[in-house]
């Protein structure tokens, strides 16, 4: 057994393990491609229902209009955001720029003040019409 107190693995949380916000901006860019898939799937059926007739899009539209699918437009609106400029962040790395530990934590920075300047951006333009 060794005699090192400090965790095995960098994905055992607990007092050995220090968040990093590189770690939670990747946790978040994960997150934010879940729920895209989400969203593209109720876009799918947004467009299924369209295909269907009026009746079912009718239908569709009334699910979508409800104050909770708002909401769900608006968060997803965020994600898209968020894993745009992340994955861009990302393109960087691929790249070799950027990869050092001052670097990242700006990256991050930015990517933490654009992604929401972007959507709030984009949902003022949406809903305006």
């Amino acid at each position: 057994m060794s005699q090192n107190k400090r965790p095995l693995s960098p994905f055992m949380l607990g007092s050995g393990y220090k968040l990093q916000v590189t770690s939670v901006m990747s946790f978040l860019h994960r997150l934010s491609g879940i729920a895209l898939v989400v969203v593209l799937f109720v876009l799918g059926a947004w467009f299924i229902a369209l295909a269907a007739g009026p009746s079912a899009f009718r239908t569709m539209t009334a699910v979508l209009t409800n104050p909770l699918m708002i909401i769900l437009v608006i968060a997803g609106t965020f994600a898209a955001c968020y894993h745009f400029c992340n994955g861009i962040r990302h393109l960087f790395w691929d790249a070799g720029k950027g990869v050092d530990i001052e670097s990242a934590k700006k990256s991050a920075k930015m990517v933490q003040i654009i992604a929401p300047i972007l959507a709030v951006a984009i949902i003022i333009v949406g809903f305006s019409f």
